[in-house]
């Protein structure tokens, strides 16, 4: 009999619980889809490592010899260890087109192994290469043709044996004209170190080590790090581990980003679900207190008509959850896959639903089956007798505003309005939270794109004010890069990677160094301009962070490349949003005993298309290209701003939807008597009008407070290199509440034509 009353019951509340279901629809379908995404990179990225074997650690410094590789291979944490030579050269495709290749020379090879994608497996004995895929493909080169390479003013030809791609690169870029990767025009091949042009001159630069899983005593990263700096005795090295390759740190990062970004949603649909559960719950039990009533006194235990009630949250939130964790996997993973495929380069892209979709299952039916028993526990614990009666009218006292002078001055339709209100608080928070969630969502969705606006114009309109950068090769003369600065008027920047040590912690970081000039700007975390001072060093303020240090405080920091370790005052902080590191004066750096070596030129002044083609040029940027190049590149984000609108959309609708059924049958009663009173269909609905304009007015300013907030904390889920600023332009508010109003009032015109459909008789005929 109860589940013959319980599918009627939820037949007659259709509207109130269809909304509930679709909030823990939306949650679970939010969380389980991004869980699936972002579950799935882990699960493609660990097949990719697994099946090539990837390093643990790799040593750069120059000059590696037999002796060192063999030391290595000695300590007991270590499996192997491979000589490699990585050099940047020139591939010669197409119509006379050179376009950057590094080169990897491979004496042996027991880790790191290139994914094979057609051809011969990779041989550290064979002749030929082995070449990129996607560069392959962009120049249409297949296994069996013949590349011409470049390398320090010498040419050699080698067959292509070989199609592959490599986990080392599977976020790259070379001396690119974009921000972003330009796959193709650019590439990179695994060629035998037999196999280098000058035999005699090659220069291992790369140790690549696999540590040992099964050794008995395993070290920490760090402490790793330093037993291979003491046994290679150098201090010109640097030993760096999986998380500091840039490629493989941005999508373990992306993952991370993608999972918080998944529970941040989830979270605001749950909290909803919750609220309409509560007022759902109170509402029928009140208006069921007679047939509670009769069911104690027909024998049924107290035990079980509470889990008839309860079952009511948990049958709903149940079935909600495990549609939304069935489709949401099955479509949702998908409006990603196009420009994260776009960036990272992994031979297969898995998707799969982790553990914490199945807790968020469970998670869900707990809460809304508590929250169902507390909300209907008041009319459960009575004895039959009392149940069996009307509720006594509620008490309700007259505010301090009803007694006063001001509330003489209102009309009829604020005071009916404040009084419903306060009887029906649950319901009023409700409409609050609803609307505040519609608006959060669409100051989050605007101020992505605000965001990233802000970063273009901060980065290539405040910090950086040249329209030109100007890129050196390795091998360029000083004196060239002087004739440079003198012809084009410009400021030139050496920039390079450097490492941060604070006791036990290392980080990896960037360096520049700066001449005079008025091309490259730096701010403080307030925004206001500084200059960088010309003792000591300047630390950007998210290195700061992530080390703990100030003004005044000592760092220790040490260049790629470089053999000494130093330790410097920190004299000012800047604020930046790519590349965290250090930045240095020309003449703090030459004080310290150090070359100034510039590797590009900021210039205003137009560059001449030749000069691209000249030896000691690796490549001309434009400032403005860039900022194309990174709007069009923002397809992730333009996919975020379009799921959040629609999802502000679907949250106003349906929670102001269900809140207005409630109101207004729950008033169905009092809008009757309006009517006996003389009030006209119009009148009235112009008073629902009135309370719907306040309770939206309300939301809309909590909206957009926690949407800030909210915005925020995506924006702090950035990758370690990045320090993203939360930017909300006032035309971002502006939309956001025009289309929050468009909302409430669209859904309030729908309900309030209902007033016209009252039955006088049913609502006025007293209990029988």
């Amino acid at each position: 009999m109860l589940k013959r009353k319980l599918f009627r019951d939820l037949w007659q509340n259709r509207t109130q619980f269809l909304a509930i279901f679709l909030m823990a629809f939306l949650g679970l379908y939010v969380f389980a889809g991004i869980d699936a995404e972002s579950n799935g990179i882990g699960l493609s990225t660990d097949y990719y490592y697994e099946k090539t074997q990837l390093a643990d650690n790799w040593v750069v410094g120059v000059g590696f010899s037999s002796e060192e590789q063999k030391a290595i291979e000695k300590l007991e944490q270590v499996e192997s260890v491979d000589r490699r030579a990585v050099l940047a050269a020139k591939a010669k495709v197409g119509e006379g087109k050179e376009l950057d290749m590094e080169l990897n020379f491979m004496e042996s090879i027991n880790s790191s192994f290139p994914y094979w994608i057609e051809g011969e497996a990779f041989k550290a004995d064979s002749e030929g290469i082995w070449l990129e895929e996607l560069f392959a493909k962009e120049w249409s080169l297949q296994v069996g043709d013949y590349i011409t390479l470049e390398y320090n003013g010498r040419e050699f030809t080698e067959q292509i044996k070989g199609i592959i791609i490599h986990p080392e690169y599977i976020f790259y870029m070379l001396n690119s004209d974009s921000m972003m990767p330009t796959y193709g025009q650019y590439g990179y091949g695994f060629l035998s170190a037999e196999e280098f042009p000058m035999q005699e001159g090659i220069v291992y630069n790369r140790l690549v080590i696999k540590q040992n899983a099964n050794a008995e005593n395993r070290l920490s990263e760090n402490a790793f790090k330093e037993k291979i700096k003491n046994v290679l005795d150098r201090d010109d090295v640097v030993v760096l581990d999986r998380s500091q390759n840039a490629g493989l740190e941005m999508i373990a990062s992306e993952q991370e980003q993608h999972a918080a970004m998944g529970i941040m949603f989830s979270a605001v649909f749950l909290l909803i679900a919750v609220m309409g559960i509560v007022t759902t719950m109170a509402r029928m039990t009140s208006n069921q207190r007679i047939q509670i009533g009769t069911l104690k006194a027909l024998g049924f235990s107290k035990r079980r008509i509470t889990w008839h009630y309860v079952s009511y949250g948990m049958v709903i939130s149940a079935v909600g959850s495990v549609l939304g964790a069935i489709i949401g996997p099955l479509t949702l993973p998908y409006l990603f896959l196009p420009s994260m495929s776009a960036s990272y380069i992994l031979p297969e892209w898995r998707l799969g639903m982790s553990d914490m979709s199945y807790y968020a299952i469970v998670l869900s039916v707990i809460v809304s089956t508590i929250v169902s028993f507390l909300s209907c526990r008041k009319e459960l614990m009575d004895m039959p007798a009392i149940t069996l009666k009307p509720a006594a009218p509620k008490n309700v006292r007259h505010s301090m505003l009803e007694k006063s002078k001001l509330w003489l001055s209102m009309n009829f339709s604020s005071q009916w309005n404040i009084r419903d209100i306060r009887r029906n608080k649950a319901r009023s928070l409700m409409g609050i939270a609803g609307v505040a969630g519609c608006s959060m969502l669409l100051v989050c969705a605007f101020g992505m794109k605000d965001c990233i606006d802000e970063f273009i114009v901060w980065q290539y309109g405040g910090l950086i004010t040249g329209q030109y950068k100007l890129m050196f090769e390795a091998s360029a003369d000083d004196l060239d890069k002087e004739e440079y600065d003198q012809q084009f008027k410009g400021q030139l920047v050496q920039e390079g990677s450097c490492e941060f040590r604070k006791g036990a912690m290392i980080k990896s970081g960037s360096v520049t160094i700066i001449e005079d000039g008025n091309y490259i700007h730096y701010q403080d975390k307030n925004g206001d301009e500084i200059a960088i001072p010309e003792y000591g060093v300047a630390l950007s303020v998210k290195m700061a962070t992530l080390l703990d240090l100030e003004v005044g405080d000592f760092i220790e920091w040490h260049i790629v490349g470089e053999e000494n370790w130093e330790k410097t005052r920190i004299t000012a902080l800047y604020r930046t949003p790519t590349g965290q590191g250090i930045t240095l004066h020309e003449k703090s750096y030459e004080a310290m005993h150090y070359d100034f070596s510039p590797t590009a030129l900021y210039t205003n002044m137009s560059i001449p298309a030749m000069v691209k083609d000249r030896d000691e040029i690796s490549g001309v940027i434009s400032i403005e290209q860039l900022k194309t190049d990174l709007d069009e590149t923002m397809e992730m984000m333009n996919i975020m701003v379009a799921i959040l609108i629609l999802a502000a959309v679907v949250l106003g609708v349906i929670v102001l939807y269900n809140m207005g059924v409630l109101s207004f049958m729950e008033k169905t009663r009092e809008i009757a008597t309006l009517k006996v009173l003389g009030f006209s269909s119009r009148r009235i609905r112009k008073i629902l009008g009135q309370q719907n304009a306040w309770i939206t007015a309300l939301g809309i300013v909590a909206g957009l407070v926690l949407g800030y907030w909210f915005l925020d904390l995506i924006m702090q889920t950035m990758s370690e290199d990045y320090d993203m600023p939360t930017v909300v332009y006032m035309m971002t508010y502006v939309y956001s509440v025009i289309g929050t109003w468009i909302v409430s009032t669209g859904v309030n015109r729908m309900l309030s034509g209902k007033v016209k459909t009252i039955c006088m008789v049913d609502a006025l005929k007293g209990v029988e």
